[in-house]
């Protein structure tokens, strides 16, 4: 039996994909990525506020110890619009990541230029402060209050309170 010429059999076609199955494929990645990409920029965020609510946490307990093993008050400096903690009297300070902001500073001293200075005795005790830290693209989201007891000085985090 001849062949007819307007149909191939199943073993002459080729293998593979045509032009419009691969399109389809590259416009499904496109739209995953899309979906994707702001999930991950936003846990990177959250994943730098959480790292800077630790390392103001381990400054304020570092800097309570350095006031009782040394037995002379130590002064910490918040600066909140420049997202900085800086030790007075020594050249050590400490900058918030671009994606986090402090919101809410209350308690210590507050100086005429909007910083507020925190003491720490050699006693334990501390003039106390309550810092918030949040992301700065999304502040209702993801902040945190980190709270220095000023009777103990315990450093404390928890979620801020809405």
């Amino acid at each position: 039996m001849g062949r007819s010429g307007a149909c191939a059999s199943s073993s002459d076609r080729q293998a593979g994909f045509t032009f419009l199955e691969i399109m389809i494929v590259i416009g499904i990645i496109a739209v995953a990525a899309t979906l994707v990409a702001p999930a991950i920029d936003s846990g990177m965020r959250a994943r730098e506020v959480r790292s800077a609510v630790r390392n103001v946490a381990a400054t304020l307990k570092t800097m309570q110890s350095d006031a009782v093993i040394s037995g002379r008050v130590q002064h910490l400096v918040i600066d909140p619009q420049e997202n900085q903690l800086r030790v007075e009297d020594r050249d050590a300070s400490f900058t918030l990541g671009p994606s986090t902001q402090m919101t809410r500073v209350r308690g210590g001293e507050i100086t005429p230029t909007g910083m507020v200075r925190v003491n720490f005795y050699p006693n334990g005790s501390t003039s106390g402060v309550d810092v918030v830290i949040d992301d700065r693209e999304t502040p209702a989201d993801t902040g945190f209050l980190v709270t220095l007891d000023p009777l103990i000085g315990v450093v404390t985090i928890q979620d801020e309170p809405r």
